[in-house]
């Protein structure tokens, strides 16, 4: 079960949703600039760690080389950059309508 789970959070959506949630707790009185610059750096750090735990338990083949370390982080973590702010723009495009 906590290899599903490490591969949503990977590459599922679950580090934008982990995001979502924690993004619900900071503070309104926070700039938006603040609050985007925050979720993206969150989505990021959850899905990494999501990662690097993953290649612990040996679920994923750890990466060759460091170069290929590096890839491989910034992928995931791109991925789910983009998510959490999918994710977030629709949650607030359909809490306006």
């Amino acid at each position: 079960m906590l290899e599903e789970v490490l591969t949503w959070i990977i590459g599922g959506g679950g580090a934008a949703a982990l995001t979502f949630l924690v993004m619900e707790k900071v503070p309104a009185e926070w700039s938006s600039e603040a609050r985007r610059y925050l979720s993206i750096g969150l989505a990021f750090v959850f899905a990494v760690a999501a990662f690097g735990l993953s290649v612990v338990f040996k679920y994923t083949p750890a990466p060759e080389t460091w170069q290929a370390w590096v890839e491989a982080c910034f992928a995931v973590g791109f991925v789910a950059c983009g998510l959490s702010q999918v994710i977030h723009g629709r949650a607030r495009l359909r809490s306006r309508s």
